[in-house]
Formats: structure tokens, C-alpha cells, sequence
């Protein structure tokens, strides 16, 4: 069986990708003196020209091409297979961010420079990038970004992702998808920057033109691609700010009213394309509402996206979505409140989920801003009474409806049990800030502390939930999924001098961010992550994070 080994060599923005094809005989000196001969080329910075005429000059020298064994290939940088190696390898950072074939030179605009050693630069480079690479990043999306996002029709993508002759939208969208790509990705490291900054920049430059044949599905899935790339790189300002771009877009093109009963005939209209084209629709509005509220879950800010004019059916089963099967979803209200449990999609279940979490914040907010003005109190018992149920339902339907979360390796349905957990955190204390004081001292205290205990067990369970997240790869790891964790984080230590138990369940979260890699340096963890994603309300907790302190240390201040 046929070997390959690929080494890349990059300087000035081109790269040549020699073979090694497997035969008999050794003549390994031969082969480590070339490398030797392309390294002191890279360090002396020769010219572009004369680097090609030297490399092509070996590929036709008369020694014979040899086949390497495994320890001359990892000696030099080379893998087997014609694979691309799964961590880091000896290969410099120039030499791993060779990954273009000379024709990348609208990666970045000029203004804005590659982030590479001073020893090699990228500056005559060109896009799009070798078919190969095409291939790589679109690969590497569909398994590592599609799980936990999924807006786009597989199949539809690829049908226009190597055309010649893309829409701009479509340049962003597929940007967007491949900056993701490369943050989850170990050996696409070097592209990471630049391919958002190409996003950002092409979408801002639709945005001054003002061309409405650009404002469309792809610019909205771009958009919402861009809000979870800066959220994950914790540039949550940022991310709140393209959030609000891509809120206003849908709401712009009425993907909130797609199926309303009386069709006008507007650009969300199913009449305007086929079943994909109307779902797709229908998940990026969605998937921009789920966003909505899990951002403004976590700083307790407004809702932007509100439910209650909202005429767009739930997305279908991603099976459906991705065959044309033309089945459709229910509208959020009816899956709020079916009379009988059934199996859904992980996707609608963060939306039913969000939404509940949305209806808790508008509460709060909207007795914060009673007691403010001095209005009489509203008792909201049955209104907390009926979402207390609700919540209580959905957590059934994920229990009994679904396989379990630890088994299923399925990043969105275990982000599903760990935000609804998260929920019931939220929900109770939102109860307990909001309860009003009780004519019986005994029976208000006795109703707080449930509410207390009630969130401490659901603590417990997203540890335990966390546990499993540790023996994942980062891919199957929802990009959203610290959000969810450090609101549970910060719950726990503002209770923390309560009981024991809190203390000893701080400990135990901590010890979880310890072991989860982040992703945007896998040298460290959750704990680096900390400080940049939580808000002001855990000061003391972020500033021990900052220092490095572990919870074990200033549990007992």
C-alpha cells in the first residue's frame, strides 16, 4: 500500500508540496539531506524565485524518490498518509501556516497583516486557497461546527461552495463557516485571524453599499456565524454588537412572520423558494433568537427578539431538513404546550428552554422596574406557578425522550441538559430576588430555602453533565457551552458562605474548568477563560481566577 508524505514549505507566500511515494530501498541519507538543504533555504530568507527554481531543482535531481520510515517523518516534520496531523508537530509556525499554493493575496486587505514570525511573511498570497484545503475546511465544518449550529443545508452548500462566481453574501458565509472551522481545528491555527477579518471586512463592506440583492439568508447565517466566533473568543462586546446586526437583519427581511397565516408575498415568504430555501430561513431566525437570549441570559439584559410576534415555525428534524423532506415543525406555542410528550430535536429544545429563560428575565426585570417606580407589587404566583411547570416538563421530555446526554455524543443535546439545569438555576433566583415578603416570616424563609436547595441539586447534575465534557474533544463541545457553566459558576459562589454544600460544589466545578482545554490556546483551560466571560456581580471570584488562585484557597475568606 502506497505511502504519502507531504512536507510544506512556505516563504513569501508560495509553497510546493513534493511526494513521497512508497518503493523499495533505503537511500534515507538522501532524503534527509534535502530537508536539510529546504530548512537552510527557509532560514536565509531566499528569494521567492529562487527558492522555486532550488525546490523544483530537487524534485528532478536523479536520486530516486525513497520512502521515509516513521522516525525520519517525525524528525522532519512529515506525516504519513498525506494526513494532516491531529496535534502540532515539529513543523515551525511558517512551516504549518504553509498551507496555501500562492494564490491567497485577498485573504486580508492591506491594511491588515498576517500574524506570522518576522522570518517569513504572507504578502503575495491569494484567495481562494488550493482545492485540497477547500476541501479540508468544508470537511472540517460539517463535523466539528454543524452539530452545534445547524443552519445550513449540507448539501445545498456544496453545490455553490467551489463556484467561480459567489455572491458576496456567499464569500462571507463561507468565510465565517471556515474561521470556525480553523478554531477547532489544530493544524488551520494560522487562518483563524485572518479569515475573520476577511468576514468582518466583506460584511461591513455589504453593509455601506447598501445593495439589497446582497441582503439576504447567507449574509444572516453570516452574521450569526461571526456572533459565536467572537463569543468564543471572548470578545463578548463584540459579539453583543454583531448580535444586534444580526437581530435587526432578520427582523428586516420578516423572518419572524415566515408562516404567517395571511402571506404577503415579502421576502420570508415560503412562496419565495423551495423547502430548504424556507427552512433555512427559519433556522437562522431561530438560531438568532436562541442567541438573544443566552446572551442576554447571561448579563441580564433585554430581550431583543420577543416571542409573542413571532409567526415562524420551529425548525424540522435536521434529518428532514437536510434529505427536502417537506415536514414541517410546530410553532413555538404549540411545542410549549402539547397535551403529550414526544420526540423533538435537541435544536427546539434550547429554543423552548431559552424561551422560558426569556420569560423569567422579563419578570424580574419588570418587578425591578415596579419597585423602582413604587407601583403596588403584582402577585405573579400563577404566572411562576405555570413556568415552574413548563420548566419541569421539558426537563421531563429530555430525560425520558432522548438518548442519555453522557452516551450520545451529540454536542447540542448534552448544551440542551446542561441549559436546562441552567434554567432551573435561573428560575430560582429570579423566585427568590423577586419574592415578595410574606405575612408568615417562618413560611417565606421555608420557601426561599427550597428555592435554594432547588438550585443546588440542579448545580450537582451540571457537574455531573461537565464531567463528561471532560473526555471530549473540543469539537464535540458546544462553542457556547462556558456561558451556561459560569452562570452556574457564579451561583454557586454568590451562595457560597451559605452552606458547606455550595462550597463543595464550587470546588468540584473548578476542578472541571482545570481539565477543559480552551479553545482558543489548548495549552490552557476554562480558568484562563473565566475572567473574560464572566460578568461584575462574582468580583472577588473573578479577581482569585485572574490570579490563579483555586477555590480552595479563598473559599474559607
Amino acid at each position: 500500500m502506497q505511502k504519502k508524505a507531504r512536507f510544506l514549505v512556505r516563504h513569501g507566500g508560495s509553497a510546493l508540496v513534493p511526494r513521497v511515494m512508497s518503493a523499495g530501498g533505503g537511500h534515507l541519507k538522501a532524503l534527509k539531506n534535502r530537508v536539510v538543504h529546504l530548512e537552510a533555504m527557509l532560514e536565509s530568507r531566499l528569494p521567492d524565485q529562487q527558492l522555486q527554481r532550488d525546490l523544483q531543482g530537487s524534485q528532478h535531481s536523479s536520486d530516486p524518490i525513497i520512502p521515509a520510515s516513521p522516525g525520519v517523518l517525525a524528525d522532519s516534520g512529515l506525516h504519513a498518509a498525506g494526513e494532516w496531523p491531529q496535534e502540532p508537530t515539529n513543523l515551525s509556525q511558517s512551516g504549518r501556516a504553509a498551507l496555501f499554493d500562492g494564490h491567497t493575496s485577498d485573504l486580508v486587505s492591506s491594511s491588515l497583516e498576517w500574524s506570522f514570525p518576522p522570518a517569513l511573511t504572507v504578502s503575495n498570497t491569494q484567495f481562494p486557497p488550493t482545492d485540497f484545503l477547500h476541501d479540508e475546511l468544508d470537511q472540517l465544518y460539517l463535523d466539528r461546527v454543524h452539530q452545534s449550529i445547524p443552519i445550513i443545508n449540507q448539501r445545498r452548500y456544496l453545490s455553490w461552495s467551489k463556484s467561480s462566481s459567489k455572491a458576496p453574501s456567499q464569500k462571507c458565509l463561507q468565510n465565517a463557516m471556515w474561521a470556525l472551522a480553523s478554531l477547532l481545528s489544530a493544524q488551520f491555527r494560522e487562518m483563524i485571524e485572518p479569515l475573520y477579518q476577511k468576514t468582518k471586512q466583506t460584511l461591513e463592506s455589504i453593509s455601506i453599499e447598501g445593495n439589497d440583492y446582497n441582503v439576504n439568508t447567507e449574509l444572516a447565517q453570516a452574521w450569526v456565524l461571526v456572533v459565536i466566533f467572537e463569543s468564543m473568543r471572548t470578545h463578548h462586546r463584540q459579539a453583543w454588537m454583531s448580535a444586534g446586526r444580526a437581530f435587526r437583519l432578520v427582523q428586516a427581511m420578516r423572518y419572524h412572520e415566515i408562516d404567517r397565516p395571511t402571506d404577503k408575498g415579502g421576502p420570508s415568504s415560503p412562496r419565495n423558494g423551495d423547502f430548504i430555501q424556507v427552512e433555512e430561513r427559519r433556522r437562522v431566525f431561530w438560531m438568532a433568537y436562541f442567541l438573544d437570549h443566552v446572551i442576554s441570559m447571561r448579563d441580564d439584559w433585554p430581550i431583543t427578539l420577543n416571542e409573542h410576534v413571532i409567526c415562524t415555525r420551529l425548525p424540522a428534524l435536521d434529518s428532514d431538513f437536510q434529505s427536502g423532506n417537506h415536514e414541517l415543525g410546530l410553532f413555538l406555542s404549540e411545542a410549549m404546550t402539547q397535551p403529550t410528550l414526544k420526540l423533538g430535536s435537541s435544536f427546539n429544545e434550547c429554543l423552548i428552554l431559552a424561551t422560558i429563560c426569556g420569560r423569567t428575565l422579563l419578570q424580574i426585570q419588570q418587578y425591578q422596574i415596579s419597585k423602582a417606580y413604587g407601583d403596588t407589587l403584582l402577585d405573579s404566583t400563577e404566572q411562576r406557578r405555570w413556568l415552574d411547570s413548563l420548566l419541569t416538563t421539558r426537563l421531563q421530555a429530555l430525560s425520558q425522550y432522548y438518548p442519555s446526554p453522557i452516551k450520545a455524543y451529540d454536542p447540542l443535546l448534552l448544551f440542551a441538559n446542561i441549559l436546562g439545569q441552567v434554567t432551573v438555576i435561573y428560575f430560582c433566583k429570579a423566585m427568590m430576588e423577586s419574592m415578595p415578603a410574606s405575612a408568615n416570616p417562618l413560611q417565606g424563609d421555608a420557601e426561599f430555602s427550597d428555592y435554594q436547595n432547588r438550585a443546588l441539586e440542579a448545580s450537582t447534575t451540571i457537574i455531573h453533565l461537565a464531567t463528561t465534557l471532560c473526555e471530549l474533544p473540543i469539537a464535540k463541545i458546544h462553542p457556547l457551552m462556558p456561558i451556561p457553566l459560569f452562570s452556574c459558576a457564579e451561583f454557586l459562589y454568590a451562595n457560597m458562605h451559605t452552606s458547606e454544600s455550595f462550597q463543595l460544589r464550587i470546588q468540584e466545578l473548578f476542578y472541571i474548568f482545570r481539565r477543559l482545554k480552551n479553545v482558543n490556546n489548548h495549552e490552557k483551560s476554562y480558568l484562563d477563560l473565566l475572567p473574560k466571560s464572566c460578568i461584575s456581580k462574582t468580583t472577588e471570584m473573578l479577581n482569585n481566577s485572574v490570579q490563579g488562585s483555586t477555590p480552595d484557597q479563598f473559599i474559607g475568606s
